[in-house]
């Protein structure tokens, strides 16, 4: 039985693979990557306020002045949150950012709903 063989064994492998999980096991529980995460967290979330802010000065006002009763159909909403959703990823790329995997791509669209709301107020 040479070295290699040993390295190479399912024990030896089980073992670093063991030893890998403990060692980021405790990395994630540090300290410094809760913060790590909230900054990444954070900035994304400054993307999408970005990105709606946008959508809203460019497209919903625009439809919004012209419509007779200044509201939007179904269908414009819709078309605005899609609007804000994939500039909000753009503008995440562009900050090297993945907005989708930070905020879940379930949770983004609630993420977009509370800053609409947010600018909405304002």
């Amino acid at each position: 039985m040479t070295l290699t063989d040993i390295f190479t064994s399912d024990p030896a492998l089980s073992l670093v693979a063991g030893l890998a999980g403990t060692i980021w096991t405790a990395v994630q529980s540090t300290s410094w990557f809760s913060k790590l995460n909230r900054d990444r967290v954070q900035r994304a979330l400054r993307c999408v306020e970005s990105a709606v802010r946008q959508v809203y000065e460019e497209y919903v006002r625009a439809i919004k002045a012209a419509s007779a009763d200044g509201t939007l159909t179904d269908d414009e909403r819709r078309r605005a949150r899609e609007l804000a959703r994939d500039r909000a990823v753009a503008i995440a790329r562009t900050e090297g950012i993945d907005l989708v995997a930070t905020l879940g791509r379930e949770h983004l669209d609630l993420w977009i709903e509370r800053v609409l709301a947010r600018v909405k107020r304002s």
